[in-house]
């Protein structure tokens, strides 16, 4: 199931990574699309700052803020 209460949150990668687009160097930062669930694990799509729309696992990103809805 697609889960959008983070969309539109900053993030940024904690560690090099590559991916079939090339390689996202350590503290990337993007906006997060949406997560879902894939294998027991929680992807996070992501569009980069740098162009690339590539799917990350939760615990490759650090949550730079929370949604504004969320927000107080």
């Amino acid at each position: 199931m697609i889960d959008r209460k983070l969309a539109g949150v900053r993030c940024r990668t904690v560690q090099h990574l590559t991916t079939r687009e090339g390689l996202l160097q350590r503290n990337t930062c993007g906006t997060i699309c949406y997560e879902i669930d894939n294998l027991d694990r929680r992807l996070v799509l992501v569009e980069w700052d740098n162009g690339m729309n590539i799917p990350v696992f939760l615990e490759e990103i650090e949550i730079l803020g929370q949604p504004e809805r969320l927000a107080a």
